[in-house]
This record gives structure tokens, C-alpha cells and sequence, in this order.
């Protein structure tokens, strides 16, 4: 390259460019927080470790893995293995700063590489640790015996896989299994309840005594310690191929599943577990089913809302249930409260 276009370079202003707008041109660029990060061109990177900064006074990087770093055009040099003319008069030309002509043999960065993001590796539990725990004895399916049919609950705990977990004094802990399409047990959710009659709290959780049992036993070294737990996989899952004609429902939390599938045995009752994991990813094993989503009482609007971005994976219809039957002054009243409250009358 003729070096006599060196003095036109204005490196100031080459340096101003946005690094972050000249990274996304050369590499995958993904947001981390109030900065991002991409491949690192000093080393061989394959979890982006180079931070870029983009903030008042800053327009750098810098990667806290190998500890090089440096200005827009030291990013470009290295990603291009160009010199430091070849990086200004790319920058240069790209961003249109040179002011006298440019020359003709402007150079050109090397095809943008594709980042193929790596699939995590989960850790699946064994069906026959499972298998221990599955019991009728728990504090949720004591409250159930008390308002159905001894072989009914007994059916529930089948379908489902229920079990009982012991622990700070209590042995009857509720075991509620994440079994996925495929039928590999993703996690199990553990919660207490109460089962006095006679308390306003009759077949509600106690607050604070709610785990995953996965986490658990990889602590206790039952499960590797690097253990990693799907966690977009619906309660009911598993139900959704063993029964490919029915139409399935869908609800917030496992009780509501358990006591609609008591209440209405003909659908396959499942349950994303949480008001926020109303997502894409959670709702694709219903791919083509008529599903109809009954919503807790206040997340009708934000469940609507969301459903309907997401038609093309099945035929939904979204019931205001809990609203039209919802007990008085009760804003969070959902399709098991109503349903135990007919069940006591």
C-alpha cells in the first residue's frame, strides 16, 4: 500500500466510530447488560468474551479472559490481521472520513463468521429416583382425599407421577414432577400444604417451603454438581402424546392442573408453573392441539395479550373462567380455588 496516504487518516475520528456498530459488520454481537460482547480476535474464543463499551468516554474493548483489548482500530486490525493503514482506510471508507481520494484498492474484511449458539447440556433425573417418591400420601393429595374419591386421587398420582418428600420435620412435602414430551424428567417441584379443614389455608402451599429437588440432590452429590435443569418444560408434559386426540388445557399452576383433571377428566390438564412462563419455547409440545387457556384471575389480560402472538402453534381459545366465577374480593382467584369452594359447599 502507498504509505504516503497515511497523513490523511484522521485516527481521532476513526477512533469515535461506535465499536460497537463496526463489531456487529465483522462478528455476532450480543447484548450483555449495558454493554456487549462478541468473539474475541486475540485468542480463540468460543463463549463471547470480548466486552465492547459504548458509554459516555468510552468506545473501546477490552477481554477479561486473555487481557488484550484496545481501540476501534486495534479491534479491526486484529479481527482482519491488517495493518494499521489497511484497518484506517477500511474504517475510513466504510464511515466516509477521509477527506482526499481514496485509493482503489480499499480493502476488504473476511466473511462474517456464523456463531452457532452452543445447545445446553441438561441433566435429566433418573425415572427411578422418581419412582421412590411417588406416593398418595402427601399433604396435597390428603387435602384432595378429603373432597374426592380415594381412586380417583389414586388415578391423579398415576397420570402424573405424584410424590411425597420428607424433610425439617415434615414427611409429607408434595412432589410435582416437570416431565417432558419425551418423557424425561426435567425437575421436580416440592411444596407443603395445608391440610387442616377447618383453616381458611385448607389446600393452599405454605409460603416458603418451596424447592426444586434437583438442585437439592446435586448439592447432596445425588446428582452431578454441575447439574443443569430444563426448566421450559409444562407440568402434564408428558400427557400431552399419550393422549394425541383429546383437547388439553391449560393453567398457571400444578394444583390448578391436578384439581381440573379431578373436576373434568376428559381433557389433559397442563400447567406452564408460573404466570411468566406464558413463552414460545414452553408452548411448543402443544404444536397443533385445540388448547384452552383458563388464566388465574389477574393474569387474563396478560395471558390473552400473549396467546395471541403466538397462534401458529396451536388452536387457542383463552376463557375468562376465572373471572366469571371468581370469589368475592379474591383479585388472584384461580380455577382451583373456585373449584374446592364448590367442592365444600
Amino acid at each position: 500500500m502507498n504509505t504516503e496516504n497515511y497523513i490523511h487518516y484522521d485516527v481521532n475520528r476513526i477512533n469515535a466510530i461506535p465499536i460497537v456498530g463496526v463489531a456487529c459488520r465483522l462478528s455476532e454481537v450480543r447484548r450483555a447488560g449495558s454493554v456487549y460482547k462478541t468473539l474475541c480476535p486475540w485468542h480463540e474464543d468460543t463463549h463471547p468474551s470480548l466486552t465492547l463499551y459504548e458509554r459516555t468516554n468510552e468506545n473501546h474493548c477490552h477481554c477479561f479472559s486473555c487481557g488484550k483489548g484496545g481501540s476501534v482500530i486495534d479491534y479491526v486490525m486484529q479481527h482482519e490481521n491488517w495493518t494499521f493503514q489497511e484497518a484506517c482506510q477500511w474504517l475510513s471508507h466504510e464511515y466516509g472520513i477521509l477527506t482526499t481520494e481514496f485509493s482503489r484498492n480499499t480493502p476488504r474484511p473476511k466473511p462474517k463468521p456464523v456463531v452457532k449458539q452452543a445447545k445446553p447440556v441438561y441433566t435429566y433425573i433418573p425415572m427411578e429416583m422418581l419412582d421412590e417418591l411417588i406416593s398418595a400420601d402427601s399433604s396435597f393429595c390428603q387435602c384432595l382425599n378429603r373432597m374426592y374419591r380415594p381412586e380417583s386421587v389414586d388415578w391423579l398420582v398415576e397420570e402424573y407421577k405424584l410424590g411425597i418428600y420428607a424433610m425439617k420435620g415434615q414427611d409429607a412435602y408434595t412432589v410435582f414432577p416437570n416431565i417432558d414430551i419425551h418423557g424425561r424428567v426435567c425437575n421436580l417441584k416440592v411444596q407443603n400444604y395445608d391440610t387442616d379443614e377447618s383453616s381458611d389455608h385448607f389446600a393452599h402451599s405454605f409460603k416458603g417451603q418451596c424447592f426444586w429437588l434437583g438442585s437439592r440432590w446435586s448439592d447432596e452429590g445425588k446428582l452431578p454438581s454441575n447439574a443443569a435443569f430444563q426448566s421450559n418444560c409444562l407440568f402434564g408434559e408428558h400427557l400431552i402424546r399419550r393422549y394425541p386426540k383429546e383437547t388439553v388445557v391449560l393453567v398457571e399452576s400444578p394444583k390448578n392442573a391436578l384439581v381440573g383433571a379431578l373436576s373434568f377428566p376428559r381433557y389433559v390438564w397442563v400447567a406452564t408453573g408460573n404466570k411468566n412462563q406464558m413463552k414460545r419455547e414452553v408452548l411448543q409440545p402443544l404444536q397443533g392441539r385445540n388448547v384452552i387457556v383458563i388464566p388465574d384471575r389477574d393474569a387474563i389480560k396478560d395471558w390473552t395479550e400473549s396467546i395471541a402472538k403466538m397462534a401458529d402453534i396451536a388452536n387457542f381459545t383463552v376463557s375468562d373462567y376465572c373471572e366469571q366465577h371468581a370469589i368475592i374480593d379474591d383479585p388472584k382467584c384461580d380455577i382451583a380455588d373456585i373449584l374446592i369452594a364448590q367442592r365444600k359447599q
